[in-house]
Order: C-alpha cells, then sequence, then structure tokens
C-alpha cells in the first residue's frame, strides 16, 4: 500500500528530524479555512424527541402563498414541512429541527443534538492519502489540500510509520516526565459517509475513537488513511493540542521523495 504527503518544505521530518502531530478537535476548529479538516469530523449526536409543533396561518405572517394555500385547506406538503424544518436549522447545511406532519397545522418534533466532547480526549492524528496513478486523480487529491503544500513524500509501510512515531511519542512523553500513561491507537481509511451532519448514533461512540474516521462526503477525494493516539494520564490532565515527536534515522528513511503521475 502506497501513502502520500504533502508537506511544506520547511517542515519535511528530513529537515526537522521529526513529524508534529495535532489532535483531531484542532482539525475540525480549523475546518475549511485550512481545506484539511471537517468541522462535523469526529461529532457525535443523540436523537431527542421534543413533542409536537403547532402552527395556525394568519394572514400577513409571511409564509409563502403555496404554503398558506395548503394550511387553508388542510393539506400538508413536503414543500410545507420543509419550510419550517428551514426555520428552526441550526446552520445552513445542519438540518436541525426535524418534522413530523401529523394533521393540519400540526407536526411532531425531534432533534439531532450534538453531544458535548469538551471534556473527552482528543487522538492525536497523522494523515496521509492514498497514492494517485494518474493525473485526473492527482488533480483532484491537489484541489482538495493546502496550496502551501509544495513537496510530496510516498511511504510504503504504514505499519512501520505507526511504530516509529509511537516509539517517538514514548520518548517525548518521558521527556515530559510523564511515566504513567495509557496509549491508545488506532488506524484505517476514512469513511465519507454522510452529506450534511452524522445520524444520531450510539451515545457510547463519543468515548471511541471510530468518530474520527468519518467526514462528509465532500472530502472524499482526499482519500485519506489515518494514524491516531489518544493519550491520558493522571499526571498530565490537559495534553497540548500539538507535539512534536522526533524519529530515529529507520522512521526517517521511511518518508521517500514523491513525483506526481504525468500521464
Amino acid at each position: 500500500m502506497q501513502l502520500i504527503r504533502g508537506w511544506e518544505e520547511r517542515y519535511l521530518p528530513s529537515r526537522t528530524g521529526g513529524v508534529r502531530l495535532c489532535k483531531a478537535s484542532v482539525y475540525r476548529k480549523i475546518g475549511e479555512e485550512e481545506g484539511v479538516g471537517d468541522r462535523r469530523e469526529g461529532e457525535v449526536r443523540a436523537k431527542v424527541e421534543g413533542g409536537h409543533l403547532s402552527v395556525k396561518w394568519e394572514a400577513g405572517d409571511g409564509l409563502p402563498a403555496g404554503a398558506r394555500r395548503a394550511m387553508e385547506k388542510h393539506e400538508g406538503s413536503a414543500a410545507e414541512t420543509e419550510e419550517f424544518r428551514a426555520l428552526f436549522a441550526e446552520r445552513d447545511d445542519d438540518p436541525g429541527l426535524a418534522l413530523q406532519r401529523t394533521g393540519p397545522g400540526e407536526w411532531s418534533t425531534s432533534q439531532n443534538l450534538v453531544v458535548s466532547d469538551d471534556e473527552i480526549p482528543s487522538p492525536y492524528l497523522f494523515c496521509l492519502a492514498r497514492e494517485p496513478t494518474t493525473t485526473e486523480g492527482w488533480e483532484r487529491l491537489r484541489a482538495e489540500l493546502p496550496d502551501r503544500y509544495d513537496t510530496w513524500t510516498v511511504t510504503a509501510d504504514v505499519d512501520a510509520v505507526q511504530f516509529e512515531i509511537e516509539c517517538g511519542i514514548k520518548r517525548w512523553l518521558a521527556t515530559e516526565q510523564i511515566t504513567r500513561h495509557r496509549i491508545e491507537r488506532g488506524s484505517g481509511w476514512v469513511a465519507y459517509t454522510f452529506e450534511e451532519a452524522p445520524p444520531s448514533g450510539d451515545l457510547t461512540e463519543v468515548f471511541g475513537m471510530s468518530r474520527w474516521f468519518r467526514k462528509r462526503t465532500k472530502y472524499q477525494a482526499q482519500a485519506e488513511y489515518r494514524l491516531a493516539w489518544i493519550l491520558s494520564s493522571d499526571q498530565w490532565v490537559d495534553m497540548p493540542e500539538t507535539i512534536d515527536v522526533e524519529l530515529t534515522r529507520t522512521g526517517l528513511r521511511l518518508f521517500e521523495p514523491w513525483t506526481p503521475p504525468s500521464d
């Protein structure tokens, strides 16, 4: 399996002697601003039943004429329901309040609310991408990543990269005099499974790693493969947002120069 990664040249492992790991929650915060993160990644939502909504039409209330006619005739429609759903949306691309029409001017309501994860450790990530084998594939990937990435490397042994970085993490922990710690690791392809917002799920997901391996479908051209580590210790509750880990000479050699295809 060949995986590539884009860098600013000054941050190449061969120049710095290691790599910087960033918390997943940071990628979520920067979102579209940097062209890498998805502000919806890692979200866990719970469905909350809200009761019912009753709406009475009155002249001049600003509803579209079609909706007014439907309400006068007691004929609900998908468009009418969508109109009210939009009124309660949290964001332009967020489903917000879900409505199910139950009668003339009456709807049952439910919401998919975001579960707060502010107090739950976020994994450190190291991200790569599937190697494109055609010019078209390369152009799609390049368009999805920041312009500042001006240098590319290729890695053939991702398991070795994971091992080398984890050794570097342990050296960093020792340098910080963290002698009691727990490391939870994960790796795999990112799944691009939802259009707007994650569906409601099992609340146990908020404590797991899998939620950080899914994004919106708009990012699927990134073809991303992630290595992830959750670090925890009773000696240092709040781990920093980024850590710099040193690599051995063996680890540095895992990142070879890569040239895009030119077919």
